[in-house]
C-alpha cells in the first residue's frame, strides 16, 4: 500500500466518526428543543385543535342566539339545550376554559391559549 492511499482511507476513518457525533448532536439538541418548546405550551396541533373547538362552540352558540335572541348563552347552557354535545371540549389545548362573550350585537368565543393570559397575543378564538 502506498503512503498516499494509507493516508486517504485514514481520513476517511476520521470523518465517518466525526459526522456520526455531528449527527448525534443534532438529533438531541433537536429533541431538547422540541421539549424545551412543548413545556412552554407552544405546540401547532394545540393550537389548531383548539380553533377547531372554539368554532363548534361558536357554531353552537349561534344556533342559541337564534333562538333566544335576547341572551348570551353560556358552555353549560349550550350542552343543558344540546347545542353542544357532552363529549365536546369546553376547554382549550393547555387547558383554559373557552370565553363566550355577547357584546355590541358580536358573538365571539375565545381561549387565553398557551400562555393562559387572556387578551394577549397568543389567545385563540373562532375564525368569525
Amino acid at each position: 500500500m502506498t503512503p498516499a492511499r494509507s493516508r486517504s482511507r485514514s481520513r476517511s476513518r476520521g470523518v465517518t466518526p466525526i459526522a456520526a457525533a455531528l449527527a448525534v448532536l443534532a438529533v438531541g439538541a433537536s429533541a431538547s428543543c422540541m421539549w424545551w418548546l412543548r413545556s412552554l405550551g407552544v405546540s401547532h396541533d394545540g393550537q389548531e385543535s383548539s380553533r377547531a373547538d372554539a368554532a363548534q362552540i361558536q357554531t353552537a352558540a349561534k344556533a342559541f342566539r337564534a333562538q333566544h335572541a335576547d341572551g348570551c348563552p353560556t358552555l353549560s347552557s349550550l350542552k343543558e339545550e344540546q347545542l353542544l354535545g357532552r363529549s365536546a371540549r369546553t376547554d382549550d389545548a393547555w387547558g383554559n376554559r373557552f370565553r363566550i362573550s355577547c357584546q355590541d350585537g358580536e358573538l365571539s368565543v375565545s381561549s387565553a391559549g398557551p400562555d393562559g393570559k387572556a387578551n394577549s397575543a397568543d389567545d385563540i378564538s373562532a375564525a368569525r
